[in-house]
Formats: structure tokens, sequence, C-alpha cells
């Protein structure tokens, strides 16, 4: 009888083992295209591109009814020695993804723009809205002559609008639609 048990127990828990393993295997990753660092009229800007390798997760999500935020983190230090030298520059941007059911589109609100883009196919969706973000650091002035400067750019697509009550009770849980992804940018100016 307890032998019967430990199997089962272990049977129970390969399988749910193996469950996620696959869920993981399968989940979309953001990918980045086109990171550089630019003189936007005066403005320190960071321009890039995101998208994503996989979308049946992401669309079968919007279509049940989840919203999605696409946040951008950015973050300019100079290089100093053997530590990471001071920060100059830090800046974030949140854009919100979802799906509307009335008219079958999927909707992109864009940081600094009022009305979100919409388009039925989400892969051209996120081509025109996320394929040339730009994060604004600050003034092109507080970067130095001769020195060197690492960019590092986080991202990260989660779930958003989930009751508190909810993730309390389910603290343990990732609310990542896709695995959060860090890229570095090194240059001199």
């Amino acid at each position: 009888m307890l032998l019967r048990r430990r199997t089962r127990l272990s049977a129970l828990a390969l399988a749910l083992g193996l469950c996620l393993w696959a869920q993981t295997a399968s989940a979309a990753s953001l990918v980045l295209s086109n990171l550089v660092v630019d003189n936007q009229s005066g403005v320190l800007a960071a321009r890039f591109g995101v998208s994503l390798d996989s979308l049946t997760e992401i669309s079968d999500a919007l279509t049940s009814g989840v919203t999605l935020a696409l946040t951008c983190k950015g973050k300019l230090a100079r290089q100093g020695g053997v530590f990471s030298g001071p920060q100059v520059a830090a800046t974030e941007m949140v854009s919100h993804l979802k799906y509307d059911s009335l008219t079958k589109e999927f909707l992109l609100q864009l940081p600094g723009r009022e009305a979100p883009l919409k388009n039925t196919r989400l892969d051209e969706l996120l081509r025109t809205g996320w394929g040339e973000l730009s994060l604004e650091m600050g003034e092109w002035k507080l970067l130095q002559r001769g020195q060197e400067y690492t960019l590092t750019l986080d991202l990260r697509l989660q779930q958003v609008d989930i009751p508190n009550w909810f993730r309390r009770t389910l603290f343990f849980w990732a609310w990542d639609m896709a695995p959060q992804a860090s890229y570095q940018l090194h240059f001199k100016y």
C-alpha cells in the first residue's frame, strides 16, 4: 500500500514536472533588434525594436482576455574601472497590449500616443508598434567626450490587471509571458 502511494506520488510529480517544462519550453522569447544610442535634436535616446519569436501563446492569452504590458527599462552608466561607474541616466516605458473581442482587433497602446494602434493581425501590429521604439534618456550633453559608457536595456512582457488577492495567493507564480531579457551596449563617445 505504501509502495503504491509512493509510486503514484512519484508519477504525479514527474507528470507535473514535464508539464511545467513543456510550458517553459514553448514560451515566447523577447528578441531585440537594432539597439543604438542616438542624438535626436539634442536629446540622448536609445532606439531599438522588440519582437517575439513565437506568437501562438501570446495570441491565445490575449484572446482569452489577458492584458499584457511590455516594460523597457534603460540605464546609462559611465565605465569606471573594475566596478560599474556612476549612472548617468535612467528611464522606463510601458506599452500595453490587449484584444477587443467586439471588434476582433488587437490593440497596442504606446507611450506618448493618445489613440491605440489597431489590427486584426497580431504580427503586423507588433511589427508596426514595437518595431521602432525610442527611450529618451536625457540631454545629449550628459555625455563627455573620450568617455566609455554602457547602456543596459531590460525587457519584460507580463500580465497586468491581476487582482492583488490573487497575486498574494499565488505568490510563487510567474506572471511573465516571456522570459525577461537584458541587453548591453558598450560604446565610447
